[in-house]
């Protein structure tokens, strides 16, 4: 998956394909965001498709103390009642993390938490990437993430 794959009208393609969507991240998630860590969020409107991209700077720390959990949380609290706003809005999440491609416990904790929190707040989540300078991927989620 690259953003080499994305067509020129991607953004009226909804996200809802995982390969668009997986395109997408890749674009929007350069190779800084890679190494430092960021979470990005990609907003979409009440068809799925692409309206704006949040990215947010995560601590040092994010694979290790606090939890995924709560950093997810404290990501997330300014977006939440930004996208209450715009009632329909859904989401993407991509987790930006150095390191090899696949950390399967890291990565599926971020992606719980970030459905988990969708869901409570009635926010549709189309979908959870993570982005390495290896690539993007999905982790494998317990439950569905849409909300």
């Amino acid at each position: 998956m690259s953003f080499e794959n994305l067509s020129s009208t991607w953004v009226d393609q909804p996200l809802t394909d995982p390969s668009v969507a997986a395109d997408a991240v890749d674009l929007m998630v350069s190779l800084g965001d890679r190494r430092r860590g960021t979470f990005t969020v990609l907003i979409c409107d009440l068809d799925n498709r692409y309206l704006a991209t949040v990215a947010l700077e995560l601590p040092a720390t994010f694979s290790l103390d606090p939890s995924p959990a709560q950093i997810c949380e404290t990501a997330l609290h300014p977006i939440i009642p930004a996208v209450h706003t715009a009632p329909g809005t859904a989401l993407v999440f991509a987790l930006g993390r150095p390191g090899p491609a696949h950390q399967t416990d890291l990565d599926t904790q971020w992606a719980q938490a970030a459905t988990t929190i969708c869901r409570a707040a009635g926010i549709r989540l189309l979908g959870f990437y993570v982005a390495t300078k290896d690539g993007i991927h999905q982790p494998a989620l317990t439950e569905p993430a849409a909300a």
